[in-house]
């Protein structure tokens, strides 16, 4: 009986099998689009675009298009705190509470994060997801890394921030100050495909005006030459390292990383097609990058720093030590180069641009004012500050530093972890759901929105570094209370055993740097590259993130923020002249 049931069951479905695929499509697509997504995901109580429930599709393609941080950033701003970003993610914002739980407790990192491998996909810090394994590497190298062992005099890392930052300001003094060797290479350079050089096929738009000093320069990759000098002078040895800010052809080695770093939606989330999205050039640029790592590895391979008593390891020799070589040490040390020097120069840029604006003049008046307090006035032209104990402490270039990591944090984009165990998050105020996340949910917290919040961060769009100072009438009390509030929704350099390893060097590279500099020099924006927006208010505009916002040739315009994990000014360059002061 019951096989005559199934004989003509089968019949019937073989002599209907067009009706049949229909209903079973639809059924799937029902299912797929209606009951899931609503009825039966653990994430239906989670707000947010519908497509957002049903694909990784606008996810995706948000973050190939780089629109993505602006994107989130608005979904906060629409439904709460707690949003949908996918089927399987979400992302957290205006509670300190998920960054303590993410991060600071540590939930395992995304597999995002595994393809920042190098030299043949091979693992390093960065890279490495589960917790053990990123606790065993840094366990060797972190010593090196402490603040004590950055301003140690034993230790070669603190002759080495004060040697690159006088090859800085020399660098300034003779292409800007008297112009003496002017920037020409970076005024034409073809190769920066967002350049004004390459857009108007020559360096003829700079120095219309044939100033014989005060002449504009690139600090932006000024600065990347800096932070690359310095990180690979720390990594293998100061005889080892790079010597790009004492040579203009030199520092082209940094258009091929920023043409590299604009892949990074393809590196992460799509790396099977990363060679047929990154095209020719960009391919190159790659080879060329390994081939001159695997160069500078292999001088310091041949001259190992002769140390002193007392002094610290290069980071090549202690891992060395440890049992990793060749390429298997590399692999760390190039993933500390590449975003070493690339996260510094971009907080160096947005500083040194917000400090030129028109807006900001007193706040670069002032910088100067605690400088000449603590060091006296600059007479010679060899003069550098190198007292990095009493730099350390200067509360105005603190406060300044607190805000350009703030509102121009180099990394903005969400820091994707997965949960390890179910994690209730709070939906909604008045009528508020508790919703478990389930293992494996793709949780993240989004740095440009965090420090945005503007219950925190009043006019939290707006560089304003004074809100990082005691105010008028306010109590010590009061006023570390607040401080430690707004500590809690910063994460510039990440949070938690996580954290960015070079914290303590980059620190004090960039404060150093800026404290020489506005000691001897001072800034304005260079005309000859943009229109500079004129105000009287002592508070400029705000900076947008996104390339819809480039509307026009004005600085403001021209300093836009790119839409990535990783940001930078979107025409790769900011042209300043520097005066003597």
């Amino acid at each position: 009986m019951l096989a005559d049931v199934v004989v003509a069951a089968m019949r019937w479905i073989a002599d209907n099998q067009t009706f049949v695929l229909v209903v079973l499509a639809i059924s799937l697509a029902i299912y797929k689009l209606v009951l899931y997504p609503f009825f039966l995901s653990p994430l239906r109580h989670i707000p947010g675009p519908y497509l957002h429930r049903i694909s990784h599709i606008p996810s995706l393609d948000a973050q190939r298009r780089h629109k993505w941080i602006e994107i989130i950033h608005n979904l906060h701003a629409k439904y709460g705190n707690v949003v949908i970003l996918s089927p399987t993610a979400v992302s957290c914002n205006g509670d300190p509470k998920f960054i303590n739980d993410i991060y600071v407790k540590n939930m395992p990192k995304h597999k995002f994060y595994e393809n920042f491998r190098n030299h043949g996909f091979k693992d390093n810090i960065f890279a490495s997801l589960e917790n053990d394994r990123h606790v065993k590497y840094k366990r060797l190298v972190q010593n090196l890394y402490s603040k004590t062992a950055v301003f140690n005099p034993k230790n070669s890392s603190r002759q080495n921030v004060i040697e690159k930052v006088g090859h800085l300001i020399q660098t300034v003094y003779n292409s800007s100050v008297t112009g003496k060797e002017p920037d020409l290479r970076n005024a034409r350079l073809a190769l920066n495909e967002h350049g004004k050089g390459h857009a108007l096929g020559s360096g003829k738009w700079f120095n219309q005006n044939n100033k014989k000093s005060h002449l504009g320069i690139d600090v932006y990759s000024l600065f990347g030459a800096l932070a690359m000098d310095v990180v690979s002078a720390f990594e293998l040895g100061m005889e080892n390292g790079t010597h790009l800010l004492l040579s203009a052809e030199k520092r082209d080695i940094l258009v091929p990383h920023r043409m590299q770093a604009g892949m990074v939606f393809w590196t992460t989330l799509m790396p099977r097609f990363w060679d047929w999205a990154a095209g020719e050039a960009i391919r190159e640029a790659s080879k060329q990058i390994e081939e001159w790592q695997l160069n500078l590895y292999a001088k310091a391979e041949e001259n190992v720093p002769k140390l002193r008593d007392g002094e610290n390891m290069t980071t090549l020799e202690t891992f060395k030590k440890n049992g990793y070589k060749g390429k298997y040490a590399y692999t760390f040390l190039s993933d500390n180069i590449f975003a070493g020097h690339e996260t510094t120069a971009i907080q160096l840029t947005y500083m040194c641009y917000e400090l030129s604006r028109p807006a900001n003049r007193f706040r670069q008046a002032r910088l100067r004012q605690e400088l000449v307090e603590a060091f006296g006035v600059s007479k010679l032209v060899n003069d550098i500050i190198s007292d990095l104990e009493v730099v350390d402490k200067l509360p105005y270039l603190e406060a300044l530093m607190q805000e350009n990591s703030r509102v121009h944090t180099s990394i903005p984009g969400s820091e994707p972890r997965v949960t390890d165990k179910p994690y209730v998050v709070k939906v909604g105020d008045k009528d508020a759901v508790l919703v478990e996340l389930p293992v494996g949910t793709q949780i993240s917290c989004q740095p440009y929105s965090m420090h945005r919040v503007e219950s925190v961060f009043e006019k939290a769009d707006l560089w304003i570094p004074e809100r990082w100072l005691q105010k008028e009438n306010e109590s010590e009390f009061e006023y570390k209370a607040r401080m430690t509030n707004m500590q809690r929704y910063m994460m510039p350099f990440g949070k938690g055993i996580r954290m960015c390893l070079g914290m303590n060097i980059a620190v004090i590279e960039m404060k150093l740097a800026l404290a020489n500099l506005y000691w001897k020099f001072t800034s304005d924006i260079c005309r000859d590259w943009c229109d500079v927006v004129e105000t009287d208010v002592e508070v400029g505009n705000k900076i947008e993130i996104g390339s819809h916002y480039m509307k026009s040739s004005t600085d403001e315009s021209m300093m836009t923020m790119v839409d990535a994990y990783t940001t930078r000014p979107y025409f790769d360059e900011c042209w300043l002249e520097w005066l003597d002061a």
